[in-house]
């Protein structure tokens, strides 16, 4: 029970840290000015990792530090849970070679998943802003919001009205449906992942 406790606690802690290098990189493709308030509290948070990785992994057009940055904290996490349940040093002794290659798989997987979940918060707050954000004091942040949400939605709606949408704009709930689906099959892989790495050979 204790164990069960301290893992929720320790993988909330690291899907936090990975999103916030997800979303640190997704903003620089978007080319959103390095200004903005999110930006300048992502920087501080992530800017130990992810300097350090950016002199190895040099991109101009996205900013492949961050990425393998939230990555190399989600196999960390996987790591993590093999010690909190005693079978790292086991099934590293045994399989070497099996056991990473699930672990970089695993955390590739949680890494998917994180994001699909990110994208479900950004579409969902930018749904609400829509409805709600009328103010003028949140211009800059619907603003913001939608340069991060569009670039999902839009495509559907493209796909679904061929053009402005005429009345309620359904694209939005068409994108959220599909993000449970994909986060159903993702929790499915990573079921069966986790009892590979957690159940004795």
């Amino acid at each position: 029970m204790l164990s069960d406790l301290l893992w929720a606690i320790v993988k909330s802690v690291f899907s936090l840290f990975a999103v916030a290098c997800l979303l640190r990189a997704y903003l620089q493709w978007l080319r959103v000015h390095p200004l903005n308030p999110l930006s300048q509290s992502l920087f501080p948070l992530t800017n130990w990792i992810v300097l350090p990785l950016r002199r190895v992994f040099r991109g101009k057009t996205f900013d492949w530090a961050s990425l393998i940055a939230a990555w190399i904290t989600a196999c960390v996490a996987v790591l993590l849970l093999l010690l909190l349940a005693s079978e790292l040093i086991l099934r590293v002794g045994e399989e070497p070679m099996l056991v990473l290659s699930c672990v970089a798989l695993l955390a590739s997987i949680w890494l998917a998943g994180w994001a699909l979940q990110l994208v479900l918060l950004l579409v969902i707050a930018q749904a609400l802003m829509s409805w709600f954000g009328a103010s003028p004091n949140a211009a800059t942040l619907r603003v913001l919001l939608d340069s991060m949400a569009e670039p999902f939605v839009r495509p559907i709606r493209q796909l679904l009205y061929r053009g402005a949408p005429r009345g309620i704009d359904f694209s939005p709930l068409l994108v959220l449906i599909g993000i449970q689906i994909l986060l159903a099959i993702q929790d499915r892989l990573e079921h069966r992942l986790v009892m590979k790495l957690l159940t004795p050979l």
